[in-house]
């Protein structure tokens, strides 16, 4: 695992949270309250950030000077996204590897999403379509934990 930033967020409350890109309509509104939530608690938010759901949740974190941990399904960044630049330099911003490959793959993504979960001490879905790739990732956590919920 290949970290770059804030290493002592992992030890903290993390909550793990994922969201489909192909999402049902009412899981943006049901996050956006989630991310609302969560920006008054002590907890860190990991997440790949990389569906549209998952991107509105960080931008609703990061505006309320939230810490996140960012899980990605790739190497680690060689510059910093400029959106995320702000976040990185107020020592808010973790950015988790957990694989040295320089483009993201369906493999990848799915390897960032089982470790994500494995090191959040909470698991939230956003709602999705059974049809999603993260219908088979919440099977095995809601059969395996009691850590995780959908959003309702």
């Amino acid at each position: 695992m290949d970290l770059s930033g804030n290493k002592a967020l992992l030890d903290r409350n993390l909550v793990a949270f994922f969201a489909s890109r192909t999402a049902p309509p009412e899981a943006l509104a049901l996050a956006e309250q989630w991310a609302k939530q969560m920006a008054t608690t002590d907890k860190i938010v990991i997440s790949g950030f990389h569906s549209p759901i998952e991107r509105a949740v960080l931008d609703i974190l990061l505006a309320n000077g939230c810490s996140v941990v960012v899980a990605l399904g790739r190497s680690l960044y060689r510059k910093i996204p400029a959106h995320l630049h702000r976040a990185f330099e107020e020592n808010r911003l973790l950015f988790v590897s957990f694989r040295n490959q320089s483009r993201p793959s369906f493999f990848n993504s799915q390897t960032r999403n089982w470790l994500a979960a494995d090191l959040a001490n909470e698991i939230v879905f956003a709602p999705y379509n059974n049809e999603s790739q993260l219908s088979s990732l919440h099977f095995s956590l809601v059969h395996n934990t009691t850590r995780c919920v959908i959003l309702e």
